[in-house]
């Protein structure tokens, strides 16, 4: 067996959605436990969508439940809730081998004349992420992260006692052949629980709930982002955090929010 299919690429993991419904086995290579990293669920959840939905607008936002494990063989099944003059929303639920693993809702919207537009938000000084050392090495952190280099900014590093926060450049390492939103989609998600920083040890971790909101669409599926997730708030094993996703140019891309179940 090839390293290329222990370790498929992005794009090669698209590629093998068949059938109807639309189905994959899990690629292990991937997870993150027992389960398909969230973004990679919700990466393979667009690309369905898209295969599935003709002439969808341009993607506005996403809202994203994680129900249960996405692991052995996924059904992703895409169904039009609603196509109206310029808005179109998708609805796409992923079945994994134990029953509904992820709901995901896609609000897709058209381009139309405006008289407002304006920009409030500035991305955090941060050196170029070739200035700055790699986060992980060979056989550290959950193995989907083994498809991404990642280089930490700022903010305390987990189990550090630092501010519950995160700074991090982050790119995907084999790109090639990817659709730049489907790359982003699974990028998004990549930085650990902002609130891991004041974890007292290691726990388990699993992603409830997942939302954001597109500012403009990607055009480059290997290009660095700065991705940044702020701990808003913590307590009874549950804890509330902001993402934003950055360009190189210092352009917001998505901003989000999610909840983490922590098991510590």
């Amino acid at each position: 067996m090839t390293d290329a299919v222990d370790h498929p690429s992005l794009a090669a993991v698209v590629s093998s959605l068949a059938g109807d419904p639309l189905s994959l086995d899990a690629p292990p290579s991937w997870s993150q436990g027992r389960t398909l990293y969230g973004g990679m669920t919700a990466a393979l959840a667009w690309a369905a969508a898209v295969r599935t939905v003709p002439d969808l607008p341009p993607l506005r936002s996403v809202q994203a439940a994680f129900i249960g494990p996405a692991a052995g063989c996924l059904t992703i099944e895409p169904l039009v809730l609603r196509r109206g003059k310029s808005a179109t929303t998708v609805g796409v639920d992923v079945h994994g081998e134990a029953g509904l693993a992820a709901r995901l809702t896609f609000f897709c919207g058209a381009a139309r004349p405006s008289k407002v537009a304006h920009e409030r938000v500035t991305a955090p000084a941060a050196p170029a992420p070739d200035d700055l050392p790699a986060v992980l090495t060979a056989g550290q952190g959950p193995t989907f992260a083994a498809n991404y280099d990642i280089r930490h900014v700022s903010g305390g590093l987990p189990f550090s006692g630092g501010e519950p926060e995160f700074v991090m450049w982050a790119r995907m390492r084999e790109a090639g052949g990817a659709d730049p939103l489907v790359s982003l989609i699974a990028l998004a998600d990549v930085l650990p629980p902002a609130s891991m920083p004041v974890f007292p040890e290691f726990g388990v971790i699993s992603s409830l709930s997942w939302s954001f909101d597109l500012d403009r669409l990607p055009d480059d599926a290997s290009a660095w982002y700065l991705c940044s997730a702020t701990s808003q708030s913590t307590a009874d094993g549950y804890s509330r955090q902001a993402m934003d996703v950055w360009d190189a140019s210092g352009r917001r891309i998505l901003a989000g929010s999610q909840t983490v179940a922590i098991f510590v």
